[in-house]
């Protein structure tokens, strides 16, 4: 993948709640005995539920859920017909979200000519909220070369992913190695904004972490997005 690269595909949970809905609403119709076009009148023609209520959140997650799928032109469409205190909730929901952070290793033990090896370590920051799943993935790959009593060539590389609907990268705002005697720190930030119509927020995501002589490495610091 390249650098600051990113998949809006990725990371998102598969949801039957769209055909959950579409059966509830015919089975509603059959049983009152009104017809189709006026039952669950707060479904689109997508099994979009845009009647959701904004003060519970795992509403306002399945929401997300239903437009995952759509086109970014359809979601547009959807988000223009929410009221201000739905699109409101969808960004707080956004900015609240629980970060998650994983990390594992892509090293393979690999030694360069000059007896050091190489560490390639990833660290994945993802964004988690209710029914819709991760929303964002901030990730950091480090690369170091490490002999036991020494180090070099520290390097690291932004990766993205924006499974969530709405959810935009406005950009890398730090990508900074300070190296020490005997180990690094890389320092990663990227901003990333949720945006409705009407509604905005955003802030940046970091993480910043120590690589050392002996191919060891440490998060020091995790933070997500914050208004």
């Amino acid at each position: 993948m390249t650098d600051e690269s990113p998949n809006r595909q990725d990371e998102r949970p598969k949801s039957t709640r769209r055909s959950i809905l579409r059966t509830s609403g015919i089975a509603l119709a059959t049983a009152v005995g009104i017809g189709g076009a006026s039952a669950g009148s707060a479904l689109a023609d997508d099994g979009v539920d845009t009647d959701f209520n904004p003060d519970k959140p795992k509403e306002v997650g399945g929401f997300l859920n239903d437009v995952s799928d759509l086109s970014e032109q359809k979601q547009k469409e959807y988000a223009k017909d929410l009221s201000k205190a739905q699109k409101e909730a969808i960004v707080d929901l956004y900015m609240n979200a629980d970060l998650e952070v994983t990390t594992y290793s892509n090293s393979g033990g690999l030694q360069t000519s000059d007896s050091y090896t190489t560490a390639t370590e990833t660290l994945e920051a993802k964004g988690q909220v209710p029914v819709q799943g991760t929303v964002y993935v901030h990730k950091q790959i480090l690369n170091w070369d490490y002999s036991g009593d020494d180090y070099k060539n520290a390097s690291q590389q932004l990766q993205y992913k924006l499974p969530g609907p709405y959810a935009t990268f406005q950009g890398k705002t730090e990508d900074n190695i300070n190296e020490g005697a005997s180990s690094f720190t890389a320092t990663l930030s990227a901003k990333y904004a949720f945006e409705l119509f009407g509604a905005k927020r955003g802030g940046e995501a970091t993480l910043v972490t120590e690589g050392k002589e002996n191919g060891e490495y440490e998060v020091l610091e995790r933070d997500k997005p914050t208004s």
